[in-house]
């Protein structure tokens, strides 16, 4: 597939390393969206299909390191405070009895959970070599986050209910009141015909589980990788269509409620979204505007740990939403101003 970034130059450093000194830390002063982006040790970034989640003035960015097709080698969490310049802070999951390495483990995502003084993280798990369509939700939990974090459980949402989902590419909403929910890609009932759509869990209010039914279940629409956002009252539901790998025609609905009702879906983007699928979507306020973030994979079939990340700015016009292809741009985290660079 053609690659319309391919041949743009580097990440332009500001203030590059010195020769003299290897460990001083790599410097960034633009997005150059699906360059090579390594953190400030001067090592590529691995946190594929990731989340964002911010404390304080510092934001985590946590996803997949993975070997080959879709083997699982490790979660890890990397930190910044511009968002340019990424620190590896620690590999905070591993291989395991639980999380085997022959399988897809991907789409982490963390939500901290006040009442419990509690980190939880939920992701994507899926067993190549169980029947069609066996893919899980999977939870780990931490006191702190950057670990320990350890395997929690692993399970179908909708257990002890009327029916139990697949439940594959995944996403986490916490509203302002501390209830949270589970958006989640269902490729079918457990055991059931083929037939994808978009169901949203009520997350329990230890975040540990979901309520057996869901509080919404979308039509049949053959769409994966949600991420959701609310702006100025109204909630965002991007997704992608299903292609494996390859790239495709993103859409995005909006709904006044996480519940819906959602609106017809519209297209984002151009027919493979510059290359990308969703990661995920986040604000950066400052003092004087908001930015919203589109982060997106580009995959690379095969060698999904070459993969590259395209960070692009999402414009509005009312609730109208437009993902353009910028080739290189800069974003101010103290005013929440970002602009297109020379």
């Amino acid at each position: 597939m053609h690659d319309p970034l391919r041949d743009q130059a580097k990440f332009e450093p500001s203030g590059p390393a010195s020769t003299d000194d290897p460990h001083a830390p790599r410097r960034y002063s633009i997005f150059v969206p699906g360059d090579e982006w390594l953190d400030t040790e001067s090592k590529p970034i691995e946190a594929h299909t990731g989340g964002m989640f911010r404390q304080g003035s510092t934001y985590y960015w946590v996803g997949a390191s993975w070997k080959g097709k879709y083997g699982f080698r490790a979660f890890k969490l990397y930190s910044s405070t511009n968002l340019q310049e990424w620190t590896f802070t620690k590999t905070i999951l591993r291989p395991s009895y639980d999380l085997p390495a022959d399988h897809e483990i991907a789409r982490p995502k963390i939500l901290y959970n006040a009442q419990t003084s509690s980190y939880v993280m939920w992701f994507k798990r899926k067993n190549y070599s169980a029947p069609t369509n066996d893919v899980r939700v999977g939870v780990a939990l931490s006191e702190s986050i950057d670990g320990p974090w350890g395997f929690h459980r692993d399970f179908f949402p909708g257990e002890g209910g009327a029916q139990e989902y697949n439940a594959a590419d995944l996403c986490l909403w916490q509203e302002p009141d501390g209830s949270a929910y589970l958006v989640a890609s269902s490729p079918s009932l457990r055991g059931g015909a083929y037939e994808r759509r978009i169901v949203i869990f009520r997350l329990t209010r230890d975040y540990r589980g979901v309520e057996p039914e869901p509080a919404y279940v979308g039509p049949v629409d053959d769409r994966e990788a949600p991420a959701v956002f609310v702006r100025d009252g109204t909630y965002y539901l991007i997704t992608s269509g299903t292609s494996g790998w390859r790239s495709n025609q993103s859409k995005y609905r909006t709904a006044p409620s996480i519940l819906g009702p959602w609106s017809e879906a519209k297209n984002l983007g151009d027919e493979t979204t510059y290359d990308t699928q969703p990661d995920f979507v986040f604000p950066v306020s400052g003092t004087s505007d908001t930015t919203y973030i589109y982060a997106g994979g580009r995959h690379v079939a095969g060698d999904l740990d070459s993969s590259r990340y395209v960070w692009l700015p999402l414009s509005f016009a009312g609730d109208q939403l437009t993902l353009e292809l910028i080739r290189s741009w800069s974003l101010d985290v103290e005013s929440g101003r970002w602009h297109p660079s020379p």
